[in-house]
């Protein structure tokens, strides 16, 4: 069961909760229900001295002119659900509310800043542990006032209006509310703002879409490790040494990953051994041409160079990930140790947004390197094998001329690197003015996170495809020669991808690859 206090939430624990169905709790310490319990006194004395305080005593955004009596604070939080039911299109899924609900949680407990009442609190942790989770359109969030119109949708619930995940189901939330004997909670002043104005939605997407990136490293240096093996390559580019002097620890990451696997295989030449066996002896000759080149092309030579910056790319977007999960992100937020309410931008989603943008770049490279190998492994003039991975075939064979084996998967590998790549314009630059130039500069952060989360969908598929390339070739240049960790992955797609005799469709059998890869214990 997960603690929630505002300062501790990782990535795995999102992950926890959200696709493992993981329970929470919130502390028992008493220092953490006094700074929520006095950070809410404080909220509510401020309003009563008659200041106006920003969408709690005011309107919103542009309209925070307009000053409302304190008796009508409840009614506002109210209405700020009401109005922003406008989210449109496809909904998230069952596991991505979780992590929203968890997301929005954590941060409006952290340190008593979003001045909530400690039984808004509880009631969250009571949806994720009941299962009880907001539907949520994907639709309408210009990621600053953060999550205004997606997080609606979650404070509509907790009073028990629209509908819910339930027991596999789409309901309305007062059926999931009758069955678990819950009652739907009134929100109160501030809290509307305190749920609604956040990053929560960006983050949680951006979180899920960070685990399953992660695991595209591991996949990405594999392929480069049986490109490496299937083409016959050498082991000098994954030597340690050499990205020890290149400095960057993600290059240093891949490398190793990749040396790791060649290490053990007797498909990949030593350098040394290279020169002994595969080069000819000058021998006082002014000229020899070799009929070996001694060094690999850029898609393998170059790879830690392109999976590290992916890499580096990921550890650098987690940490920008975690600090906005373990943030108060709302406005206004109280400071109880100094006594003062502050009218913020902590809303504003600009983290999430480049942490989303940058990582769909290094996401494309790596499947631009990813389209490279496949034409060294299924093109016959570089392959050493046979043309488009096709079965050794005699002209006199009754199939001879009709198999053509990988080609058309060497097209659908091509377009689908074609179409990640249109998923690297910045997201940030999209920004535009909105509701009365208050929202004048907005960040965009789940719309940036969303198309992250869709690209990585996409990479599935093509390093699938990909990958029954690679082990068609393994089994053409004889599996025995081949690393262990080879071996291994080559038994388990052969699990459900056949090796390709005469020709078939392969869409369903990619299919399963690309969901196998994402859960499989080999690249976890």
């Amino acid at each position: 069961m997960k603690t929630v206090c505002g300062n501790e939430l990782t990535i795995e624990d999102v992950c926890d909760v959200a696709l493992r169905g993981e329970e929470v709790k919130l502390p028992e310490d008493k220092a953490f229900w006094e700074r929520i319990e006095k950070s809410r006194k404080f909220l509510e004395d401020y309003i009563a001295t008659g200041v106006p305080t920003y969408g709690v005593t005011t309107d919103f955004g542009d309209s925070c002119h307009n000053q409302i009596s304190v008796e009508k604070a409840g009614e506002l939080q109210r209405v700020i659900c009401t109005y922003h039911g406008i989210g449109l299109g496809p909904k998230f899924d069952h596991e991505t509310g979780r992590a929203v609900v968890l997301a929005r949680l954590n941060g409006n407990v952290k340190g008593g800043h979003s001045a909530i009442r400690p039984q808004l609190a509880r009631m969250m942790v009571t949806l994720l542990n009941k299962d009880i989770i907001p539907v949520i359109p994907q639709l309408g969030s210009v990621g600053a006032s953060g999550d205004l119109t997606p997080l609606s949708y979650l404070g509509a619930v907790i009073m028990g209006q629209r509908e819910v995940y339930y027991k596999g189901k789409v309901v309305p939330t007062m059926e999931a509310f009758k069955a678990e004997g819950i009652e739907p909670l009134p929100i109160e002043a501030k809290e509307g703002l305190a749920i609604m104005n956040g990053t929560s939605v960006m983050t949680a997407v951006a979180s899920l879409a960070w685990k399953k990136a992660e695991r595209l490293a591991k996949i990405s240096d594999f392929l480069t490790a049986v490109t490496s093996e299937i083409t016959r390559g050498k082991d000098t580019p994954f030597v340690a040494k050499v990205s020890e002097i290149k400095n960057h620890k993600g290059q240093c990451e891949s490398a190793a990953y990749v040396y790791n696997i060649i290490k053990d295989s007797k498909r990949v030449w030593r350098y040394e051994d290279f020169l002994q066996n595969q080069i000819e002896k000058m021998e006082g000759k002014g000229f020899v041409a070799q009929t070996n080149k001694i060094q690999d092309r850029y898609s393998i030579r170059c790879a830690p160079q392109i999976t590290g910056v992916y890499r580096d790319t990921l550890r650098f977007a987690r940490d920008l990930i975690t600090e906005e999960l373990n943030s108060a992100n709302d406005n206004p937020l109280v400071d109880i140790d100094a006594e003062r309410l502050y009218n913020t931008g902590n809303f504003y989603g600009g983290h999430i947004c480049a942490a989303c943008d940058y990582m769909r770049t290094a996401l494309a490279n790596i499947a631009d390197l990813s389209d490279k190998q496949a034409e060294v492994i299924i093109d016959g003039k570089f392959n050493g094998l046979t043309e488009n991975l096709i079965p050794y075939t005699p002209a006199d064979h009754p199939r001879a001329g009709l198999r053509l084996g990988f080609k058309a998967a060497q097209i659908t590998i091509s377009a689908i690197r074609g179409e990640v790549a249109t998923y690297c314009f910045p997201v940030s630059l999209t920004s535009a003015p909105t509701e009365a130039l208050n929202q004048d500069k907005v960040s965009m952060g789940t719309i940036s996170a969303r198309k992250w989360a869709e690209q990585i969908e996409l990479v599935f598929l093509q390093f699938a495809t990909h990958l029954l390339a690679a082990m068609q070739a393994v089994d053409l240049a004889g599996k025995e020669d081949f690393a262990p960790f080879t071996k291994k992955v080559h038994d388990e797609v052969r699990k459900m991808s056949a090796f390709v005799e005469d020709d078939r469709e392969l869409d369903k059998e990619a299919t399963a690859v690309a969901e196998w890869l994402k859960t499989t214990e080999l690249f976890a």
